[in-house]
């Protein structure tokens, strides 16, 4: 007679949860425009941040996004949604491990002069 230890009950439950896969979950997604007026509601009522979003110690997390200007560039700054400070920033899609848990949010800055206002898709998944 088989007898499962307490390993293989975690196991199996894990399993039955879904909990033990490694799959990406999303953390953020949508569309902004971008940090071309530095406020995350401008007066017009324009949303420039992402919504603020809880980040885990030593988690790794995959930002993409795509800029709709003809000759855009931005850059993802990472805020502390407290004390808006950048902890993070980033000139391409890629991967950041969060050094604290804190609640942040993410702002698209436009770095070609006079190419500002666009919109910026975005995507935020724990990584692979």
């Amino acid at each position: 007679m088989y007898i499962p230890n307490f390993q293989n009950l975690v196991a199996a439950g894990l399993a039955l949860t879904g909990m033990g896969a490694l799959k990406p979950n999303k953390i953020a997604h949508g569309s902004v425009t971008d940090y071309a007026v530095e406020k995350c509601l401008d007066l017009d009522g324009t949303k420039r941040c992402t919504t603020p979003f809880k980040v885990s110690k030593s988690t790794c997390y995959t930002i993409k996004w795509s800029t709709d200007g003809a000759i855009s560039h931005t850059t993802a700054e990472v805020r502390d949604a407290g004390s808006n400070e950048i902890v993070y920033y980033r000139d391409t899609d890629g991967d950041w491990t969060a050094e604290k848990g804190e609640l942040v949010y993410v702002d698209f800055k436009p770095k070609v002069p006079g190419q500002g206002n666009h919109t910026v898709d975005y995507d935020i998944r724990t990584c692979e």
